[in-house]
């Protein structure tokens, strides 16, 4: 604050507004301003939306003005539009020395510590709501300042033992002002102060002797439309409405097919105009009444009053004793009365304030007369009428951040403003798991999280630590700890016998059934699982030991239909021992037991299907003597097919045995039958009496000779 003079810029949604203020002994003098509207739309309901553009602008503005003035432009004071507002009241009480005066140093520490009680306040409230946005403390406005139990107005040269501060702390989201701040940067200006357009329009409109009423500022900006409430002599709540006159502006060159800036324009002439020129986008051209322009916008200002009027009443819950408009959307035809029937208030109990009727205040530029220029005044007259918070610029990961300098800002301080979240700064313990096994509960507790990483200038340092102007921070979060990860083979007994298995010495283990079903020691036990382990002792658990594969040791109910009755065959396509004898499946085996085992087919084949051996035994007489012949006595047919007693059955197969069908030749009697031939013999055969040959068909009970003859 050099020479007593200030650099103060309004960058608002359609201009910017630069301006220097100096504060003389007679009040407050404007030594120089700019005024230069966006030639495009950078910035929309109040936020920054293409930096590059916005600091152009700001660049033409520091120019002019240091041209102006033969000076050069270092600092500036800003305020930021209130888009997406979150509010947090801060109480801070504090023991001290009795006889002391109190400092506004001390004062101005208990502000800002309770400043920070309500950014952890607002930062509960984001985890609680799951709202991971990053918020900025803007601004803050004291609502009381205790001395003693007792109100006071103001601390300073006070004496008592416990002071103590209410107030009501600003923020916007951390995207807001670091949009703001790095126009700033891009054009060599540092912060001087920051505050909140609302805050800043309060403090010029309604000095502190008007308080004591209960009193509603709205300024109704291009994108925004921001509410400050008064009463009993201190400054209540604010709100933030996220429309303003752009909203009319769209409505206006949707209906009038109108180019934006056009739009604009005719929108400033309706309140001092009749008729205006109109020219759409196609090239036509009229004139209009201005009265039907405005009719037409009647739909846009109930909606943009009727939210300005519900944030009122919200905030102070009853309709307030007047309410002051500023801001260049105040100028909106009708708005005011229409406010004024919402708030059922006298048409004389909401107007208009302009910086003409401001006190010591000397003002050349005629675009700071009009309600336009109150927020722009009220942004560099804050700055005079309370000491800001210096700023310190200090990196965080790489990324450089603006902090408050309350005379010994920390590490923790560092990383709540640059959006870092402390809430699980270090890691969590992993999730743990309480397993009942065989009835006893135990319980395993998760991998413990770990520390946070922080380095200070590249030296390890704590969340106390103390930070300056231009240090370099890192931050890594703690990791949380993995969840308790249990196996059953983690809880397996130990062997507690063994058997012999075709020779081969095998210990057994415990097989573990989860919530009630048989599961592989590679299973992980869910939490609250209940896990039962039984002795490991049958042949099916002490084969799979030995590597036998599980579908060798399922017994399957073969389903099959002979001659077209439906019959069962159990099967298993391996045989097991017992000390020498067979065993099954379900049998408990003793420790120390020799166990044997077979493998066989996987699937039982047609001659394991048939119980009575009779059926395909062919019986004939050979030379008077009873021969049998094996599988003969029958035709076996498949599923359609001529099979033999080898081929594998599918489960549901169909098997038809046919006597009637000769299945044999008599050559097939030599298999069973042995004859010496005698020397320059010839065999001659007959079958039931007729001469036959080798191929010759032979039947059940069929009467075969074979006979030699010289």
């Amino acid at each position: 604050m050099e020479n007593k003079r200030i650099f103060a810029l309004d960058i608002g949604t359609r201009k910017i507004i630069g301006l220097l203020m100096q504060k003389t002994e007679a009040g407050y003098e404007i030594l120089a301003s700019e005024m230069i509207e966006h030639s495009t739309r950078a910035m929309m309901d109040g936020q920054i939306h293409d930096v590059e553009a916005v600091a152009a602008t700001i660049l033409a503005i520091k120019n002019k003005l240091e041209e102006q003035l033969e000076t050069k432009l270092e600092t500036a004071a800003v305020a930021a539009a209130g888009r997406a507002l979150k509010t947090a009241v801060g109480i801070i009480r504090k023991k001290r020395t009795l006889l002391d005066e109190i400092s506004g140093d001390e004062v101005r520490a208990l502000e800002i510590e309770a400043v920070h009680q309500a950014q952890y306040l607002l930062g509960q409230e984001e985890i609680n709501s799951k709202d991971r946005s990053n918020y900025f403390c803007v601004g803050y406005s004291v609502i009381s300042y205790q001395v003693e139990d007792q109100e006071i107005v103001n601390l300073v040269g006070q004496v008592g033992s416990e002071i103590g501060v209410k107030l009501i702390a600003t923020f916007l989201p951390r995207v807001v002002v670091d949009s703001l701040f790095s126009s700033l940067k891009r054009v060599g200006l540092d912060i001087f102060s920051l505050t909140l357009e609302p805050i800043a329009a309060l403090a010029i409109t309604i000095p502190p002797s008007m308080r004591l009423l209960n009193l509603a500022l709205v300024d109704i900006g291009a994108g925004t439309s921001d509410i400050a409430v008064v009463k009993n002599g201190n400054i209540f709540a604010y709100a933030m409405v996220p429309m303003g006159g752009d909203r009319l502006t769209e409505l206006l060159a949707g209906h009038y097919l109108l180019d934006f800036n056009h739009a604009e324009s005719i929108k400033r002439q309706l309140s001092d105009q009749d008729e205006v020129e109109i020219k759409d986008v196609l090239g036509n051209q009229s004139v209009l009444a201005s009265a039907e322009l405005i009719q037409d916008l009647h739909p846009g200002i109930e909606q943009l009053v009727d939210e300005i009027s519900r944030n009122i009443l919200e905030l102070n819950q009853k309709t307030p004793d007047a309410v002051i408009c500023v801001g260049g959307g105040s100028m909106t035809p009708t708005l005011t009365a229409i406010l004024a029937d919402k708030l059922a208030l006298p048409k004389n109990r909401v107007g208009i304030k302009t910086p003409e009727s401001f006190e010591n205040l000397k003002i050349s530029a005629d675009y700071l007369k009009g309600p336009q220029g109150v927020t722009p005044l009220g942004i560099a007259y804050y700055s005079f009428a309370k000491m800001p918070v210096p700023f310190i610029k200090v990196s965080v990961n790489g990324r450089e951040i603006a902090l408050w300098n309350m005379g010994e800002v920390n590490i923790s301080t560092a990383l709540l403003s640059s959006g870092s979240s402390l809430a699980n700064i270090y890691g969590k313990p992993g999730p743990g798991k309480t397993i009942e096994v065989n009835g006893e509960v135990k319980a395993f507790k998760g991998e413990m999280g770990t520390p946070p990483i922080i380095k200070l200038n590249g030296h390890d340092a704590s969340l106390d630590t103390t930070v300056q102007e231009g240090d370099s921070l890192e931050f890594v979060p703690g990791q949380n700890g993995k969840a308790a990860a249990v196996y059953v083979k983690d809880l397996l007994p130990e062997a507690s016998g063994h058997v012999l298995v075709n020779g081969e010495h095998i210990d057994l283990r415990a097989v573990a059934f989860v919530n009630g079903k048989e599961s592989s020691i590679d299973d992980e036990i869910p939490d609250r699982a209940r896990v039962e382990f039984k002795a490991f002792n049958n042949p099916v658990n002490i084969l799979k030991l030995v590597g036998i594969s599980e579908h060798w040791l399922v017994e399957k109910n073969y389903c099959y239909y002979l001659n077209e009755e439906e019959k069962y065959l159990p099967w298993t396509a391996i045989k097991v021992w017992v000390n020498g004898k067979p065993a099954n499946f379900e049998d408990n085996i003793e420790f120390g037991s020799e166990v044997s085992y077979t493998l066989s087919q996987l699937r039982p084949r047609v001659k394991d299907l048939l119980k009575d051996p009779e059926a395909l035994r062919m019986n004939v007489s050979v030379n008077g003597e009873k021969v049998g012949l094996e599988g003969k006595g029958a035709i076996i047919r498949m599923d359609g097919k001529v099979v033999g007693l080898e081929a594998e059955v599918e489960d549901g197969a169909r098997i038809i045995l046919d006597q009637s069908e000769s299945n044999a030749m008599l050559s097939d009697i030599f298999k069973v039958v042995e004859m010496e031939p005698g020397l320059n013999a010839r065999l001659k055969i007959k079958v039931d009496g007729a001469t036959a040959g080798f191929t010759t068909p032979i039947y059940n009970h069929s009467k075969i000779e074979l006979l030699w003859e010289e």
